[in-house]
């Protein structure tokens, strides 16, 4: 049930709800896009104490939008940045290696595959340099976009409607964590966590969407107040644009 109390309210309590996660988790790596949501994160293990290794990954054949927001944020909390560049050449070895962990799922959009797999294989790459740098767990942003209203379509759905949608998200479809599964890499999601939960679901409407219409807006506020504005303002960048993916492929959807 949403509670109408002020945004300050929740900024403040999400944002303990997150540094408790991190506190009792302490993983050692974190998935790092520069993006609203995994900044927060990071900011959150910032506050606990713990410093992440932050992974990214970008293709070299696209334009990676997220990676001056990447490189600003963690110079600025001075963590360590582990930077994986994919070429054409890892990028259809690893496809093999995606269809055998989601199998039919990588055509989830109709589309032969190629959103699915623009957004995966970043994921993928992500998770398997986790694992190979030993990294204990790593966080994620899953979730947040969904319970959140990151998403355009969020951001327009009338008020009634809100809540039924986003509670289908609680225990949704999220690849990524899927694909760790595979790889056997242990992953935290944050805002998938249920005392987080719990806290998002009741968050009001107008601490999540507002006249700026960017979504997240109570995320944003968070980092804002942490003097982060360059994050804060941010739109939202799906994976494949973020990190240059979107060019591997065509897909019927593209415009």
């Amino acid at each position: 049930m949403r509670i109408p109390l002020p945004c300050t309210y929740y900024e403040g309590l999400l944002l303990k709800k997150l540094v408790n996660v991190i506190s009792r988790t302490k993983c050692e790596c974190i998935a790092l896009s520069g993006g609203i949501d995994t900044s927060v994160i990071l900011l959150a293990c910032i506050i606990a104490g713990l410093k992440p290794r932050a992974i990214t990954v970008v293709y070299r054949g696209g334009v990676p939008k997220d990676l001056p927001y990447v490189i600003h944020i963690s110079k600025l909390f001075n963590v360590d940045l582990d930077l994986t560049i994919l070429d054409s050449n890892d990028v259809l070895r690893i496809k093999d290696d995606i269809i055998s962990c989601i199998g039919n799922e990588l055509n989830s959009h109709s589309d032969g595959g190629c959103i699915e797999f623009r957004n995966d294989v970043v994921f993928y790459t992500v998770l398997k340099r986790a694992k190979e740098i030993k990294c204990s767990c790593i966080y994620v942003g899953s979730g947040s976009d969904e319970l959140l209203l990151g998403y355009n379509y969020l951001l327009t759905l009338p008020s009634d409607e809100v809540d039924s949608t986003v509670r289908k998200f609680v225990h949704g479809r999220y690849p990524e964590l899927k694909i760790s599964e595979c790889l056997g890499v242990k992953t935290i999601a944050p805002f998938l966590e249920p005392d987080v939960v719990e806290v998002l679901l009741m968050i009001s409407l107008n601490c999540l969407r507002s006249e700026r219409m960017l979504g997240k807006e109570v995320l944003r506020r968070i980092l804002e107040s942490y003097g982060l504005d360059v994050i804060a303002f941010r739109r939202k960048t799906p994976a494949e644009e973020g990190s240059g993916t979107k060019d591997i492929c065509r897909s019927t959807y593209d415009y």
